[in-house]
């Protein structure tokens, strides 16, 4: 059927069970005419400019057919927060899943979404779904969905580190090899839609500088309700939108807050005090079940307030605690409360407990919640009014309820706020000069109406906002530069949050199965490395803070330094952060590949670091961020790793789980325990009635051991724990039958890219990869390109290194009795001997890419219309060699490893420069991430069949 821009309401609504506002069809319809985004969603909170993402994926299937496609294929939205609950996240999964399965959706607009469906599966290619919608976290490597192919319509979802730390080819958490596929495909074809980007604005002048310098085809779109006036082409509501029922209603509700007076003494007395008080009011005046906001700016204050809640309130009052520094794992018990108080679960709403609900900066942006009441800490104007978007946003029929608090300290002139500098301040006295009787609506219309009769300028008023360095045309070329990173490698972070004094962030993960003891010595690393691997960290299970705040809880500083943070980014601690004898280390975990893989100590950390460290360490407890905490963490390591079980499933049983003795002694009577034998050595849950925690842990041994039964390709047992009485890890390597099986890098795994399940001959590969090489082209218009043709001879010839004698007799164990003498493979049927590479005669660090370029040079088939393309596409296709290979190889003193490589006059790191220059360093990033995306899809069609 034909789509055109009127069909996008059926779409809407068939989705979301109601009509979009005027103005999100009036957006299709400017797009669709245009071929082009505004500058800026100059929107009030409330409008849903969350629906940009619906907006940008009709705009795609409007154009799916077209020859010269201008809708981005990528739709990355973009908040500067640790978000608790990203319900931009959650909208890109309604619509992926609606369009993974149209026939759920009402049958009015079925067809309509049907319709999307089908163009956006022509684009993704054959096996892939229409949409992927991915919330992009702090980075474990092999886990990322959305790289899967080139041609994927995909919405992302993440923050302003995770996302730009990318696209500048620096991915916090992302292994040096994929670094360069995301930071092609996020700064080719993508749309970057920056959320309230008053709270971003060095990144958004980032983004325009890499389209200007760097030339990167990316397209930003700022959505804020302060826009200012320094836009373009802005897009805001017209005099239709506001006629909108509804909209008339979320814009003309009154917000009514009063401005309490400065607290001296006791600001968590007066916090819980007042939302107690505002919640009693909102009973009186009708409202059932209130819900109350308490908003603060750092987590001590906000943990503090909390307690003293819990201790004061009814037990009927559901009590949350809400900071942006937390576990994904541990954020779901808390979704489940909120999801009664979100905008428009009118019905789910009637039945619920009250609420209070304290929370940091994480709840002004990215989370739809509908609040009866609201008590905030004073900051400035623009920050307020997102607050205060949280308060009856679906323009209820109540008397909503608000008041800001401050200190006398905060208002002092002889001190500013490390993050608001003295527009905290000067918002105060601004709002005290407007007021009456010392109340001030925040209603959408009535703000805008009060400021404009006292002749207010808001730009006096609105939060400090940082300015980026200026990018220099070295800067890219500097960071272009991947294997290795050079010695003098610009600081990311400024780029992003401003070149005021702030601190890129790590990761750290807690597993209750490692201990001091692992940590002491190199010998110890390496154990530890070994279970790593078998477990690896996942992104669910990792909590994000500030290089010095790791570096002085690591330390074991005063609680007070490291308490005392922010959800947004804020300058660092002043204090140098000094040596000191209780200085614990942490283990760095990069990939079981990466040299940076190992233990450190604080001094050491840089961002983006993921850091494993024992559970006794403590820091964290079930609300996230608690540095002066000294319990154990829980271990979630098992519920991360879940949602991957179709591709790989392991499970740790340690002496710290239940009825370990029993199980051992079934491993130790066998050479090969099976599953019945570990099962029923596990008592009864009967038996242990008297013992809760023991029966909760044996019923998740036995779910588990159960599992295995579905196991694809049947389970393993391995002890990384040194003496076999520490524990075990079972391993289905092939994951769980039934459940899906997920997506991983698997060539970027040197084992993996050399072994298969089967052999799998050279040229039966690389006809593959041919294959997906031409698909690609061919969805993304570029079968009639000149490019298209270099990608296809890249396929051809990118593995000719493998026909190397010395990688072949490597491939079967290197043993003169198994010498090969069939076809050449790219992939053996077996696991890599210990110590192959050495009898094979292969030095040290040898790559066969690099061989595959020396070979190329004389294959008849090399002629191409850029020859510097396709050797370059061939030596990097596993991500090494940018600009470096690092190894000498003897028996071939002029591949591009050498000192001595030349082609036409130009070493290797010519090349590189010479493309820099011709493609721009993003534009070939991205070709060689079809290439090498082809290669992962052909491995992983090997490994599927």
């Amino acid at each position: 059927m034909a789509l055109t821009p009127t069909d996008f309401a059926a779409f809407f609504g068939a989705i979301h069970g109601h009509d979009p506002f005027p103005w999100q069809r009036r957006l299709v319809e400017q797009i669709a005419h245009e071929n082009r985004w505004p500058d800026v969603l100059d929107l009030p909170s409330g409008t849903g400019k969350t629906a940009a993402l619906d907006v940008a994926v009709f705009h795609l299937a409007l154009q799916a057919d077209r020859k010269e496609r201008y809708a981005p294929l990528r739709i990355v939205l973009v908040v500067d927060r640790l978000l608790v609950v990203d319900d931009a996240d959650r909208r890109a999964r309604k619509i992926a899943c609606a369009l993974r399965d149209p026939a759920r959706c009402p049958q009015a607009g079925r067809g309509v979404v049907s319709e999307v469906a089908q163009r956006l599966q022509r684009i993704a290619g054959i096996g892939g779904p229409p949409l992927v919608a991915e919330w992009l976290r702090a980075g474990a490597p092999l886990e990322h969905d959305w790289a899967h192919t080139p041609t994927q319509p995909t919405i992302l979802c993440s923050t302003v580190d995770q996302v730009g730390s990318r696209l500048l080819f620096r991915g916090y958490g992302v292994s040096d090899r994929m670094k360069p596929v995301h930071a092609g495909l996020l700064g080719e074809d993508s749309l970057i839609l920056l959320d309230e980007a008053h709270l971003s604005e060095p990144f958004r002048q980032t983004l325009q500088a890499v389209r200007t310098v760097g030339g990167a085809n990316v397209t930003p779109v700022v959505l804020t309700a302060t826009a200012g006036g320094c836009y373009k082409r802005p897009f805001r509501l017209g005099a239709g939108d506001r006629a909108d029922s509804m909209l008339k209603v979320r814009l003309g509700c009154a917000k009514p807050a009063r401005l309490m007076k400065p607290v001296r003494t006791d600001p968590t007395g007066a916090f819980a005090l007042t939302a107690r008080e505002m919640a009693k009011r909102l009973r009186r005046e009708g409202v059932a079940a209130p819900a109350v906001g308490v908003v603060v700016n750092r987590v001590d204050l906000a943990r503090a307030i909390f307690e003293r809640l819990r201790e004061t309130v009814d037990a009927t009052v559901d009590c949350l605690l809400l900071i942006g520094r937390s576990r994904d794992v541990d954020r779901r018990g808390i979704e489940r409360t909120l999801a009664p108080f979100r905008t428009g679960n009118y019905a789910e709403r009637a039945a619920a407990a009250p609420l209070m609900v304290v929370a940091t900066q994480c709840l002004e942006v990215g989370i739809d919640l509908d609040l009866d009441g609201l008590v905030t800490e004073g900051v400035p104007l623009d920050v307020l009014r997102q607050r205060f978007g949280r308060v009856n946003r679906g323009g209820r029929a109540i008397k909503a309820a608000g008041a800001v608090l401050t200190t006398t300290e905060s208002l002092a002139k002889r001190t500013d706020d490390p993050i608001y500098g003295d527009r905290l301040r000067r918002t105060w006295d601004m709002l005290t000069a407007i007021s009456k009787r010392e109340r001030v609506d925040f209603g959408v219309d009535a703000l805008d109406l009060q400021l404009q009769r006292a002749k207010i300028e808001v730009a006096d008023y609105v939060a400090p906002r940082a300015q980026a360095p200026v990018l220099m045309p070295a800067y890219l070329d500097l960071w272009a530069q991947t294997s290795p990173a050079p010695a003098t490698d610009p600081e990311v972070e400024l780029f992003l949050h401003g070149t005021e004094r702030t601190s890129p962030e790590v990761s750290i993960v807690w597993r209750s199965d490692i201990s001091d003891d692992d940590l002491v010595d190199a010998a110890a690393a390496a154990k530890l490395k070994t279970i790593l691997a078998l477990v690896p960290p996942r992104s669910a299970e990792m909590l994000e803070v500030p290089v010095w705040v790791a570096a002085a809880w690591l330390r074991r500083w005063s609680t007070a330094r490291t308490a005392r943070l922010a959800d947004v980014v804020e300058p660092e601690d002043d204090l140098e952060i000094e040596l000191s004898e209780t200085d614990r280390p942490a283990f760095r975990w990069a990939g079981a590949s990466d040299p940076r893989t190992g233990l450190v100590k604080a001094g050491d950390l840089r961002g983006g670091d993921v850091l494993v460290v024992p559970a006794q360490y403590g820091g964290c407890d079930r609300h996230g961020w608690a540095p002066a905490s000294r319990e154990p963490v829980a271990d979630v390591a098992d519920a991360a790793a879940w949602p991957y079980r179709g591709c790989r499933y392991v499970v740790r049983v340690t002496p710290k789980v239940a009825h370990w003795d029993r199980l051992f002694a079934v491993l130790t009577g066998t050479d090969d325990p099976r599953v019945d034998d570990l099962v029923a050595a596990l008592p009864v849950d009967e038996d242990l009635d008297a013992v809760p925690e023991a029966a909760r842990a044996s019923r998740i041994i036995r779910q588990a051991f159960d599992a295995f039964e579905n196991a694809r390709g049947g389970i393993a047992f391995r002890y990384p724990y040194g003496e076999r009485s520490r524990g075990v890890v079972v391993v289905a390597s092939s994951g769980l039958k039934g459940a899906p099986r997920g997506y991983q890098p698997v060539t970027e795994d040197d084992e993996a890219s050399r072994r298969a399940s089967r052999p799998i001959t050279l040229k039966d590969h690389t006809c593959a990869v041919v294959r997906y090489v031409d698909r690609s082209a061919a969805t993304l218009g570029l079968m009639a390109d000149q490019e298209a043709g270099d990608l296809r001879l890249a396929a051809r010839l990118h593995d000719l290194g493998k026909a190397d004698e010395r990688f072949q007799l490597m491939l079967v164990g290197a043993g003169w009795w198994n010498r090969p003498d069939g076809p050449a493979l790219a992939k053996s049927g077996r696991s890599l001997a210990r110590g192959a590479a050495e009898r094979a005669g292969l030095p040290t660090g040898w790559r066969h890419e690099a061989r595959s370029v020396h070979l190329a040079l004389t294959d008849p088939r090399f002629v191409a219309h850029d020859p510097f393309l396709v050797l370059w596409l061939i030596g990097t296709h596993h991500g090494y060699g940018r600009p470096f290979f690092g190894f000498h190889d003897p028996l071939d003193v002029e591949g591009p490893q050498s000192l001595g490589y030349t082609f036409e006059g130009c070493d290797w790191p010519t090349v590189f420069e010479r493309l820099r220059r011709r493609y721009g360093v993003w534009r070939l990033a991205w070709l060689e991430a079809v290439l090498r995306l082809a290669d992962h899809r052909a491995s992983e069609e090997t490994e599927r069949e």
